[in-house]
């Protein structure tokens, strides 16, 4: 009867055994699969950052909203026409700026340059972040241009000289500089 005993034991303790180890391994493949595809959907969203980052010529930090900057991104190149927002075909400054918003956040900004700053938290030069938007004025205050805030003093709106259109500028040429008004943080907006 001991005999027995002492096998049944000795299968026991050999089961439990194999049973364990394969936990372990199973557990060990599980991680493995998870790292792998962190790496994998790190590096997607490094390199849809990068392909952004070209387009707009912006280096960004990899924290950006990825949706806005596509979208962005797809207005490039979109003719001025005064007085519409469709990509592709023509559009001002206020109807690029209102159609981002309204397809990227589903947000109804006002359509006028000068009643979009309505919409918005007025945020310090110092802390302008990405998708802020940018005023300019006039001489008297007047507000007439508006763009997208993109980062690194570079911002996307629609240019009326030369039909350009849609393209990116930066803050700090002369013009940009001398205009700039102020920049606001749309409100509702984290």
């Amino acid at each position: 009867m001991k005999t027995l005993v002492k096998i049944a034991v000795a299968i026991l303790i050999g089961y439990a055994a194999v049973n364990a180890q394969s936990c372990s391994s199973s557990s060990k493949t599980t991680t493995t699969k998870t790292t792998t595809t962190t790496k994998s959907t790190t590096s997607n969203k490094s390199a849809e950052y990068k392909k952004y980052g070209d387009k707009l010529n912006t280096q960004f930090k990899g924290t950006e909203d990825l949706a806005l900057l596509k979208e962005v991104s797809e207005w490039i190149g979109t003719p001025y026409k005064y007085a519409s927002n469709q990509k592709g075909v023509g559009t001002d400054c206020s109807g690029f700026v209102t159609q981002v918003y309204k397809t990227v956040y589903g947000i109804q900004l006002n359509r006028s340059s000068y009643d979009i700053i309505k919409n918005v938290d007025v945020v310090s030069r110092n802390n302008i972040k990405c998708g802020d938007i940018l005023f300019f004025a006039d001489d008297k205050g007047k507000i007439y241009h508006v763009g997208i805030y993109l980062g690194q003093d570079n911002f996307a709106h629609a240019a009326t000289s030369k039909n350009i259109g849609v393209k990116v500028d930066n803050l700090n040429s002369t013009y940009y500089k001398e205009h700039f008004y102020k920049a606001g943080h749309v409100k509702g907006m984290k």
